[in-house]
């Protein structure tokens, strides 16, 4: 039996690189309703990632606020995007914030309201130390070429790749 990564490093695999741990290869993990609940959050975050960095800057949200005084470590983001009309507040953990700077800041620079600084990578690196040596191997390669390779960013954008 594989041991299950602790929560935290597995969020941050679930955002950064999604099919490192697929929901069939790891049908076991995911069957544990902690390790599901990181799977809904993680596609919370992407989708927050998604939304910030959109290849198109009329389609890409705009943070309004951050508010991290929660005694709890938790913060509000709020952001806009005007072209959808959509205004959205989540509630987020200070590990979520950390992925989503590290996210968007690898996709379009650093974004208005965002601070991607040593601190954010230091703590995402922090928690993906947190990943058992068994899943870590299954899932190496995927991670190493998401967090530290040259990113090709048509391929984040979904833009046409030239050849």
């Amino acid at each position: 039996m594989i041991q299950p990564p602790d929560l935290d490093a597995l969020l941050v695999a679930l955002v950064l690189c999604p099919g490192a741990y697929s929901r069939n290869r790891f049908f076991a993990l995911f069957a544990n309703p902690e390790a599901s609940a990181v799977r809904r959050r993680a596609a919370l975050v992407r989708s927050i990632v998604a939304e910030l960095a959109h290849a198109d800057p009329l389609r890409r949200g705009r943070i309004v606020s951050i508010d991290d005084s929660d005694d709890t470590g938790n913060g509000l983001l709020t952001y806009v995007v005007s072209s959808l009309g959509l205004r959205r507040s989540t509630s987020l953990s200070s590990l979520e914030l950390s992925i989503i700077q590290y996210a968007v800041a690898r996709r379009v620079g650093i974004a208005e309201g965002l601070d991607a600084g040593d601190g954010t990578r230091e703590r995402i690196e922090t928690a993906l130390r947190g990943l058992s040596p068994e899943m870590a191997d299954s899932a190496r390669s995927a991670l190493e070429d998401a967090l530290f390779d040259d990113v090709d960013e048509s391929v984040l954008n979904d833009a046409p790749r030239e050849e």
